[in-house]
């Protein structure tokens, strides 16, 4: 069986687990902060620095929809594409089908690697708990260098 990581050298595998890492801390972080958080996305830049990103959504509204906002992360990431190497892009979904949450990350290296993993979670009835479940991978959909 292939693996994504059998097309990629070993900078970009190491540029993807950064991403990888800091997102998922990142969302435990606003997970254990507020029962929901925003989308966002992290980048490692032409450097291979890990960075946050923001990006303006003035223009869809007060509470604009998830969908939208993820569309103008799409359109601000592609028009930084020259400048990076990987993109990591964050939202807290429902799975529907197994009636869970979980944090959904899309990477992207302009090496060719798209793939999308979850990270499942559910909270505790009473109190702050969070269990997390162990991590899935499927294959991703280029959206950044499509």
């Amino acid at each position: 069986m292939t693996s994504w990581r059998d097309g990629l050298g070993e900078a970009a595998q190491a540029d993807l687990d950064r991403l990888l890492d800091r997102a998922l801390t990142m969302a435990r972080e606003n997970l254990a902060r507020a029962s929901e958080f925003e989308p966002f996305a992290i980048v490692a830049d032409g450097d291979g620095r890990v960075l946050g990103t923001d990006w303006d959504t003035r223009a869809l509204g007060k509470h604009p929809d998830v969908d939208d906002v993820l569309a103008a992360a799409l359109v601000q990431l592609r028009e930084l594409s020259p400048t990076l190497r990987a993109t990591a892009l964050v939202t807290n979904t429902q799975l529907a089908k197994e009636k869970t949450a979980a944090v959904e990350v899309r990477l992207e290296h302009r090496q060719g690697a798209a793939i999308v993993v979850l990270l499942r979670y559910k909270r505790a009835r009473f109190g702050p708990q969070i269990d997390f479940g162990a991590l899935a991978a499927f294959p991703g959909t280029r959206e950044i260098w499509a």
